[in-house]
């Protein structure tokens, strides 16, 4: 293995020296050196930069469009956790504003209540002065027939003052059953 270093390093100190030792092979490779530079200038330069120049602007508008995505997408997000943000306020006013309309309803129905069950109260305590009323006429009603009744018998009895008393208490008695 070492024989083709050695090999190798004899053959590059030859090619070097060669060179020096032969100044028209240097010079010819100078002037082709130099017409492959202009016949690449000349034909592919043109086309190579071209297609160098739009890979350039196409990265670039590709970049620009990514960062314009990235950029959109960011304000879709922000306008999203706006949008939440409001939703979730709406709903806590809703939340709000019905339980506020709730309460007002229902105090509306205790007061209603209290307005009706006066009202029934009042209307039962009427029924019962009417009744009272009513009761207090019959009596009236009864004591008149009784009276009248009483009278009828004391004048078709003309008895004395003792059995007159016992007539009117007979009758009160009767009247209380």
């Amino acid at each position: 293995m070492n024989e083709i270093f050695e090999d190798a390093v004899v053959a590059i100190e030859e090619g070097l020296y060669s060179v020096l030792n032969r100044p028209d092979i240097v010079l010819l490779n100078i002037i082709a050196f130099v017409l492959l530079v202009l016949i690449i200038k000349k034909f592919l330069w043109s086309k190579v930069t071209t297609f160098l120049e739009a890979r350039q602007a196409a990265l670039t508008e590709a970049l620009d469009n990514a960062e314009k995505e990235r950029a959109h997408a960011r304000e879709l997000q922000d306008q999203s956790v706006k949008d939440y943000e409001a939703m979730k306020e709406e709903t806590r006013q809703l939340k709000e504003k019905l339980t506020l309309e709730a309460y007002k309803q229902q105090d509306e129905m205790i007061t209603n209540a209290k307005k009706e069950a006066k009202r029934r109260l009042d209307q039962a305590e009427k029924d019962i002065e009417f009744e009272i009323m009513q009761a207090n006429e019959d009596i009236k009603q009864s004591i008149k027939e009784v009276a009248f009744l009483a009278a009828e018998k004391i004048v078709k009895r003309e008895i004395d003052e003792s059995v007159h008393q016992d007539i009117i208490e007979e009758i009160l008695r009767e009247s209380t059953k």
